[in-house]
C-alpha cells in the first residue's frame, strides 16, 4: 500500500476537541471522540459526543449507528442539525458531530458514507456495428482443419486454397469490395453473421439458411437516393480476424447527446438502424470537442501497492465527482476489454452515466485519506433487437486524499493507490472524457445529420411530413445498386475532415481516442 504524507487533523479513534466554527453549542467544550468514516469504535460506555469527517464537497448519505442506546443531535460543519441517513448536501465537507445516549451496556458506534450519482439524461444502449464484413471460416471447434469450400461467388476474395490446411477460426473467404459475403460454406466450413452498417436485407448462411438483417445504410440510400452503403463497404472494411473494431465511439457519443430514437412511420427504419446512423455520424473523433479529461491511463490491471495505474486514480475520480455527481452529465470512456479473454488493445467506448461509491477512512493516515469502492455503470455497446439491454457494471477500488476544499487532491498522486478492478472489465479504462459538443459528421460523406434527424421523431423528425405516410418496399442490394459504379477508395466530400484511408481509423488524437 502506498503511504503518502501524513495529513493534519485528528488521529482516528482518539479524543479531539472540536470548537470554534466547527461546532457551535454549549457542549463544544466537551471532548469529542473521532469515529472513522465507514468504520467503527468498539466497547464504548456512557453518553458521549462523537465526530466523523466527511472529506468530499460533493455530498453523499451519512449514516450513524449504535448497537445500544440512541443517536441524537447530529450536526454538520456549519452547526446545523442533520437527519441520520440522509444527504448531507454540497460544500458540506468537514466534521459531523453526534451524541449517543441511553446505552445500558458497552456499545459499538459505526458510520457509513455512500455517494450516489446519475446523469439527468440516461444514454441509450446501442450496438457497435463492426467494420468487418461477414466471412467464411474454419469452425472454431470440431472442424477438420481443411478448406472444404471450392466454389467462389460474386466478388468474394479467397484467403486459403481449396483443400489446403487452415487453423481453427481462420477466415477462408472474405467479402469483396461490395461488402457482401455471397459464397455459401460447404459442409466442414462455417460462416458467422455479425450485423454491420452495409448489410443487405437478407443473408444466406450455412445450409442456405436465410436471415433477415438490419440494413441501415441500404434503407437510408433508398430513402434519399444516395450511395452511402457501397461507400461504407468500399472504404471501411476491416479484414482482420478480430471483430471488435467498429462504431462504438460514434454510438457512445451519440447516446449522450440524442434522445432515444423513434423512427418516423414512413421510413421503414427500426430503432437499431437509426442508432446505427447516429453511430456513423459520431465516429469521426476529429469532430468532437473535448473539455475535461483523464487520458493515457495505463491498463494495469490495478493491484494493491505501487503500480502504473496509481497516479491516474485521483484524476479519474475527480472526473466522476465533478461531472456525473456535480453536473449530472454522462462521460465518454474507453472501458477497454471484457473478461475473460479480452486484450489490453481492445477499444470499447461507452457512456458512464451512474456510480455508487462507498467511502472509508484509511487507518493511520488522517481523516482526508479515504478508500473508495465504486461501482461504475456504463451503457451497453452490444445491444441489438432488445438483447443485452442492460448496463455494463465495473467495480474499481482506490485510495485517495482530499484537500480541505473537498476536492480530490491531485497535487500528490503518489499518495494514491489504484487497488483493483472487477466486474465486467479486466483493466483500468484508457480514458474518461467530457464531450462538449460535436460537428456530427462521420467519415461517410453521404450520411448527414439533417437527413438522419428527419427520420427520427424524437430528435427533430416530427416536423417533417415527408415520412408520415407508408414505408417504401425496400430493394435488396443486387437490385438497388445494379449498374452503379463502385466509388473510389477514400472519396470524401469537399472540405471534410477525417481519415481518407481504406481501413478503420486506429490512430490516437491528443491521447483522447484510440481504436476506431
Amino acid at each position: 500500500m502506498r503511504i503518502g504524507n501524513r495529513l493534519g487533523g485528528a488521529v482516528l479513534g482518539m479524543a479531539v476537541a472540536l470548537c470554534g466554527a466547527t461546532t457551535v453549542r454549549a457542549e463544544s467544550a466537551e471532548q469529542v471522540v473521532a469515529v472513522p468514516l465507514g468504520g467503527s469504535l468498539e466497547a464504548r460506555e456512557g453518553e458521549h459526543y462523537y465526530g466523523v469527517y466527511v472529506p468530499t464537497r460533493f455530498g453523499g448519505e451519512l449514516t450513524v449507528k449504535t448497537s445500544e442506546g440512541t443517536v441524537e443531535d447530529i450536526k454538520g460543519p456549519n452547526g446545523a442539525g442533520r437527519t441520520n441517513g440522509q444527504e448531507v448536501g454540497v460544500d458540506q465537507q468537514g466534521w459531523y458531530t453526534f451524541k449517543v445516549i441511553g446505552a445500558k451496556k458497552p456499545y459499538r458506534v459505526e458510520t457509513k458514507f455512500i455517494q450516489k450519482a446519475q446523469s439527468v439524461k440516461k444514454p441509450w444502449n446501442f450496438y457497435y456495428w463492426p467494420t468487418k464484413a461477414d466471412s467464411l471460416h474454419e469452425p472454431w471447434a470440431g472442424g477438420n482443419a481443411r478448406v472444404d469450400t471450392y466454389d467462389l461467388k460474386g466478388d468474394d476474395v479467397r484467403v486459403y486454397s481449396p483443400g489446403g490446411y487452415v487453423e481453427p477460426g481462420k477466415d477462408i473467404i472474405l467479402a469483396g469490395r461490395n461488402g457482401l459475403l455471397e459464397t455459401v460454406p460447404a459442409s466442414g466450413d462455417d460462416a458467422t453473421w455479425f450485423p454491420n452498417l452495409y448489410d443487405d436485407l437478407y443473408w444466406a448462411g450455412p445450409n442456405n439458411t436465410l436471415f433477415q438483417t438490419p440494413s441501415p445504410l441500404l434503407k437510408y440510400d433508398q430513402l434519399f437516393g444516395t450511395s452511402a452503403r457501397i461507400w461504407e463497404a468500399v472504404n471501411t472494411q476491416n479484414n482482420d480476424i478480430t471483430r471488435w473494431p467498429g462504431h462504438c465511439l460514434g454510438g457512445a457519443v451519440a447516446s449522450i447527446f440524442f434522445n432515444d430514437p423513434v423512427p418516423a412511420p414512413g421510413t421503414g427504419m427500426t430503432k437499431d438502424e437509426l442508432k446505427a446512423l447516429y453511430a456513423e455520424l459520431g465516429e469521426n473523433h476529429l469532430n468532437h470537442r473535448i473539455g475535461d479529461y483523464a487520458t493515457d491511463i495505463p491498463a494495469g490491471p490495478p493491484r494493491p501497492g505501487s503500480d502504473p495505474t496509481d497516479w491516474k486514480a485521483p484524476r479519474v475520480h475527480a472526473m466522476y465527482e465533478a461531472h456525473i455527481r456535480g453536473e449530472r452529465k454522462a462521460l465518454l470512456s474507453n472501458m477497454r476489454a471484457f473478461p475473460p479473454r479480452g486484450t489490453e488493445a481492445e477499444v470499447w467506448n461507452q457512456a458512464v452515466h451512474m456510480y455508487v461509491a462507498e467511502y472509508k477512512a484509511i487507518p493511520g493516515r488522517g481523516p482526508r485519506a479515504v478508500n473508495i469502492n465504486i461501482e461504475v455503470h456504463a451503457n451497453s455497446g452490444s445491444s441489438l433487437n432488445g438483447q443485452d439491454d442492460k448496463d455494463r457494471v465495473v467495480n474499481y477500488q482506490y485510495n485517495l486524499v482530499y484537500g480541505l476544499d473537498g476536492r480530490v487532491d491531485e497535487s500528490n498522486p503518489g499518495a494514491a493507490d489504484w487497488i483493483s478492478v472487477s466486474g465486467e472489465a479486466l483493466y483500468a479504462p484508457l480514458n474518461v472524457l467530457q464531450v462538449i459538443d460535436s460537428a456530427w459528421q462521420g467519415h461517410n460523406p453521404y450520411v448527414t445529420i439533417d437527413k438522419v434527424r428527419s427520420l427520427d421523431m424524437a430528435n427533430g423528425g416530427a416536423a417533417n411530413n415527408r415520412f408520415a405516410g407508408k414505408a417504401p418496399e425496400f430493394l435488396p442490394v443486387a437490385q438497388y445498386e445494379a449498374g452503379r459504379p463502385l466509388p473510389s477508395v477514400g472519396t470524401m466530400f469537399a472540405g471534410a475532415t477525417g481519415d481518407n484511408s481504406s481501413s478503420p481509423r486506429r490512430s490516437g488524437f491528443l491521447g483522447f481516442f484510440r481504436g476506431r
